[in-house]
């Protein structure tokens, strides 16, 4: 009896001492739920990564919308707020620990672009460098370089709504009006031809971005007056007539039958010579109008600069209506020269051809080629 009393008792013993072990691991940080730990100071954000980068090999400065993160650091539990770039995240959507938190991006965005995440707890705050890889904005010229004073004009872009866009004129802010992917505003009477209107925004990564808009350019022009080019041209269909813009302009009009083609070609002393490496700063610019009811076909138009009909620009304007009015049509000049543009003999050729894939019913106006400088 007093053998089992012995062993009965050292059994006991043992027993505590394995309770009074396991209870001091317990009480270890690490052995503590990990989104049990209790913060010891406030919090701190050493990285970010993607939820995918598991091994944490690639950390990132920016993500997308809906994009979901690892946040890593220090004394990251008991969440109270996270906001990317003034936006405030879901809650719900969090898990965190004391030295991570999986985190997701809000689908929306702010304006403000202050490009930081900030991350409150009950033990404080902290702000950590991070963007928000918005769209970037796409800005056009103006949808008619040549409007009238006077006149409200409009400007086509690319993911508009992410930003807030300044415009001026000679420094002076104008009013302006953004609807969807437009731009617009009302160009103020006087404006002289050759003025620049320029749009400005700051940029999701909190860089300035602007835009020149030159209105009514006169010195880019190919042909001071096309009429009086040399010009070699079909019988057919087409003329030069002096347009509502107060220039000379070429008028397609009348029945042109399927496949049949209508060329045109006018010379000039060229006064500047482009070679093959700086094509791509400037653009091939001119106007187009069709008369109300005739749209344009969506394809059969050639642009080509001394003859060379091998590069030369073939124009898909889809189903083009400018319902009466002028509408500006850019492409880069090396679509039209990609080997570079050289005078021949001092002179430079713009040949213009059109052949519709069907019987059509022309009515539309050519005017004001110019290269101009992106």
């Amino acid at each position: 009896m007093t053998t089992y009393k012995f062993i009965r008792t050292a059994l006991l013993v043992v027993c505590a001492m394995m309770l009074t072990a396991c209870n001091n691991i317990v009480d270890l940080d690490g052995w503590t739920s990990p989104h049990d730990i209790p913060n010891t100071g406030a919090p701190v954000i050493k990285a970010v990564y993607a939820v995918a980068d598991v091994n944490m090999q690639t950390p990132l400065t920016a993500a997308e919308m809906g994009q979901s993160l690892a946040i890593v650091g220090e004394n990251l539990n008991r969440l109270q707020s996270l906001k990317f770039n003034t936006v405030e995240t879901d809650l719900n959507q969090t898990y965190t620990q004391s030295t991570k938190a999986v985190v997701t991006v809000p689908d929306t965005y702010s304006k403000n672009h202050e490009n930081v995440i900030e991350y409150t707890t009950d033990m404080g705050s902290v702000k950590y460098s991070f963007y928000i890889a918005l769209p970037a904005a796409e800005v056009g010229g103006l949808l008619n370089e040549f409007a009238e004073p006077g006149t409200n004009v409009a400007v086509n872009g690319e993911n508009l709504e992410y930003y807030d866009f300044t415009l001026t004129l000679d420094d002076k802010e104008l009013p302006l009006s953004v609807e969807g992917n437009t731009l617009s505003f009302n160009i103020p009477q006087g404006t002289p031809d050759n003025s620049v209107f320029v749009i400005s925004w700051i940029d999701a990564y909190g860089e300035q971005q602007t835009v020149n808009m030159p209105f009514r350019p006169t010195s880019d022009m190919l042909f001071d007056d096309i009429s009086k080019a040399e010009q070699e041209m079909t019988d057919r269909n087409v003329s030069i007539e002096t347009g509502d813009l107060g220039t000379s302009c070429l008028h397609f009009s009348g029945t042109i039958s399927e496949y049949a083609w209508v060329e045109l070609s006018f010379e000039q002393p060229l006064a500047e010579t482009y070679e093959a490496e700086n094509v791509n700063l400037y653009n091939f610019v001119f106007e187009v109008k069709t008369a109300e009811g005739h749209p344009l076909l969506d394809t059969g138009y050639e642009f080509a600069l001394n003859w060379d009909w091998d590069n030369s620009y073939r124009w898909n304007p889809e189903t083009l209506d400018t319902e009466g009015g002028w509408q500006t049509v850019r492409c880069s000049l090396e679509q039209i020269a990609p080997n570079g543009l050289s005078a021949v003999d001092g002179k430079m050729t713009l040949n213009v051809g059109f052949q519709p894939y069907q019987d059509y019913d022309a009515d539309f106006y050519l005017a004001n080629f110019r290269i101009v400088k992106k």
